[in-house]
């Protein structure tokens, strides 16, 4: 029996074929593989840790709108980000800090936990103020803050307590929800 040039030409792409079809398959298989578990993976560790870091947002002019600062933060692949501190640069400036801040959906809710204190310096009509409490969420791009738990206010030399707040810097409002007491410092007579 003889084998002719072109059976085996024809013999030999047919093995190459089914050579490059097998390892094909094979590395899709592993990589399909791979993909799962580090779409895993990535759900539960962060994308990067940083520390001291600052973040500065702008307007579309280009002008500073609010800044994010942070001792340390983990950024998750959903927009998690924890222990920050906000404050806004046009205005008389508002800072937030907490133990822990997170966003969840690209800073358009921040919500901060345990030992939440937020200042706003003062100005030519208003005193400075302060505030406390222990949860407060933050919407920056309306600069509403607004808790449930309970707060205490100062306002210059006044204290106020209460459950639940909102806290308006736009509209400069504070809402103190129930349980509220105050004390208030006597005035001079030139304020």
């Amino acid at each position: 029996m003889k084998v002719c040039l072109r059976d085996r030409i024809t013999a030999g792409l047919g093995v190459s074929v089914l050579a490059v079809l097998a390892a094909m398959s094979y590395y899709y298989s592993i990589h399909t593989e791979t993909e799962a578990l580090r779409a895993e993976i990535i759900r539960e560790s962060p994308d990067f840790t940083s520390t001291n870091i600052a973040l500065t947002q702008f307007k579309a002019d280009g002008t500073a709108e609010r800044r994010i600062f942070a001792d340390y933060a983990e950024h998750y692949e959903d927009g998690r980000m924890t222990r920050l501190v906000t404050l806004s640069v046009d205005k008389p400036q508002v800072k937030a800090s907490a133990d822990t801040g997170i966003s969840s959906d690209a800073g358009e809710t921040v919500h901060f936990t345990g030992n939440v204190i937020v200042t706003r310096a003062g100005d030519r009509e208003n005193a400075p103020m302060r505030f406390e409490t222990e949860q407060l969420t933050v919407f920056p791009d309306t600069e509403i803050f607004e808790t449930g738990a309970p707060v205490k206010l100062v306002n210059g030399a006044d204290v106020t307590t209460g459950i639940g707040m909102t806290f308006d810097n736009v509209e400069r409002t504070v809402n103190i929800h129930s349980n509220v007491k105050s004390s208030f410092s006597p005035r001079n007579e030139k304020e």
